[in-house]
């Protein structure tokens, strides 16, 4: 029989010393006992207690919360110990366990009782910045104006110095584009022009003047230019880079594809600016595919992502996605809420 909570141990966590139906007999200090003693998970390299939850009328939840500094799909069992010494868990010291939903399900037995409980992980979301250019207006209709509910940002994966995002231009031209701190203290910007479709500048960076207008000096350039190239269907999204420790912002203009054993050829896939979407309806076989950028400009770098199995659901060190019929397909890529990158393939009819 399954139980969520094994009631035994329900009786458990209530007291510590005698039990008794009468409640002016309870002890003064009741001792709340959870049914794992100690769990700690090793996530990112870095080793976390697993701490049991207690419901709004203090008595135990079955959820545990792993308080983590950086956040993972996957974690390693360093140890575990249970309340009671005949029970036993569905993992074991070394084992690796996946986080679904930021949840993972830790099943405990004992005898013919088997009990579900989760640990949840909590932690910070990675660092960002703002992105801010000469046409973000405010509600006076100030310029380089950001807005902390809708303002793009770039973002940290690894939770250090190191920034990236895609920045939908597309609207704009010839814009000054600048970054902000996460807090408004401070923002970065050069005073000189984008050359080309791959460029990098050191910025230089400027204390706040106060609120959320932050008028930058540049750089400026060309945004949704398509250097005469044809296979650019949708000009205006660019990747940005940065550095926070040495300032250097690096900038490449993009247009995505879809490229592989399972489609005919490379195909351009096209940027929706409403719904910050890139999209590709086409007829697919049995194989492989990846994303792939196609260079605006000549000497541009390439950049392929492929599954991964992190938070971020692509990467540059992602592997093949499988595709396992034939048929017409709907292809979407989803960069906008960096670090964390997402796609999805359904089949039409």
């Amino acid at each position: 029989m399954k139980k969520n909570i094994f009631l035994f141990w329900v009786l458990l966590s209530t007291l510590v010393g005698g039990v008794s139906c009468s409640s002016e007999e309870l002890p003064a200090n009741p001792t709340i006992v959870s049914p794992v003693s100690s769990l700690v998970l090793s996530v990112e390299g870095m080793d976390y207690v697993a701490v049991p939850r207690l419901k709004e009328d203090k008595t135990l939840d079955n959820v545990l919360t792993l308080e983590v500094r950086k956040a993972s799909t996957k974690a390693v069992v360093k140890s575990i110990v249970l309340a009671d010494a005949s029970a036993e868990a569905n993992v074991a010291v070394g084992d690796e366990v996946t986080f679904t939903g930021n949840r993972w399900e830790l099943v405990l037995k004992r005898g013919m009782e088997t009990g579900s409980y989760f640990v949840e992980m909590v932690y910070n979301e990675p660092p960002f910045m703002y992105f801010v250019k000469t046409g973000d207006y405010g509600p006076e209709g100030e310029r380089y104006y950001v807005n902390p509910d809708k303002s793009q940002k770039i973002a940290s994966i690894n939770y250090d110095t190191k920034f990236e995002g895609y920045i939908d231009l597309t609207g704009t031209n010839w814009d000054n584009i600048g970054l902000v701190a996460s807090d408004l203290s401070s923002y970065y910007d050069f005073s000189g022009g984008a050359d080309g479709s791959s460029c990098s500048f050191e910025m230089v960076k400027k204390e706040s003047a106060g609120g959320n207008v932050f008028a930058c000096d540049g750089p400026w350039g060309n945004w949704t230019s398509n250097n005469g190239t044809p296979e650019i269907t949708s000009p205006g999204v660019w990747k940005i880079n940065f550095d926070a420790a040495t300032q250097v912002m690096t900038l490449l203009h993009t247009q995505w594809a879809v490229t592989g054993s399972a489609i005919s050829s490379l195909k351009a896939m096209t940027y929706s600016s409403e719904t910050r979407l890139w999209s590709l309806d086409t007829d697919l076989s049995p194989g492989t595919l990846k994303f792939t950028t196609i260079a605006v400009g000549y000497g541009d770098p390439i950049i392929v992502y492929g599954a991964s199995e992190g938070l971020s659901k692509l990467s540059e060190e992602g592997t093949d996605i499988e595709i396992g019929t034939a048929g017409n397909y709907t292809i979407t890529l989803n960069l906008s809420q960096p670090p964390y990158y997402d796609y999805s393939i359904k089949k039409n009819g």
